[in-house]
């Protein structure tokens, strides 16, 4: 039977100077960099880019608008690891799975990116759901259905 969670896609850090936590993390580990993307939700405006230590990805991600959720985490809690990314073959199996066991998401709906690229390869949608930090020991955690 395969397992309903796959691999780790990647940690996000969250910070307030989006172009200078990239080139210091690119020089701290001789890392290539991702150019500036921005991945907008509802209500969530971020830019992000990313540093690759091998096939693995450091996300940082920037509140574009300075005002947004993610601003209002660092105002709170400070720059940091903002969350954690995990992927799953069948996102309504995995959200049936969490309300059974009675973890707490930050929205019912999923979020859902269409025509996404990523590393060269272009998916139809990428599906979106977050487990809230009061769930998983303080930590954001994203869960994501990637379909071509």
């Amino acid at each position: 039977m395969e397992p309903l969670f796959y691999s780790m896609q990647e940690v996000v850090i969250a910070v307030k100077d989006l172009n200078k936590a990239t080139e210091r993390l690119s020089e701290i580990f001789s890392a290539p960099a991702d150019d500036v993307a921005s991945e907008p939700l509802d209500g969530i405006e971020l830019i992000q880019r990313g540093v690759w230590i091998g096939n693995e990805r450091i996300a940082i991600v920037a509140d574009s608008t300075g005002v947004g959720p993610l601003s209002q985490s660092i105002a709170k809690r400070g720059e940091g690891i903002h969350e954690i990314c995990v992927r799953t073959r069948d996102l309504n199996k995995a959200i049936a799975h969490f309300k059974e066991k009675g973890v707490r998401l930050t929205r019912d709906e999923p979020y859902i990116l269409k025509d996404y690229e990523y590393r060269g390869e272009v998916f139809s949608e990428v599906r979106i759901v977050f487990i809230h930090p009061a769930s998983c020991y303080g930590v954001l955690v994203e869960v994501q259905e990637w379909v071509k």
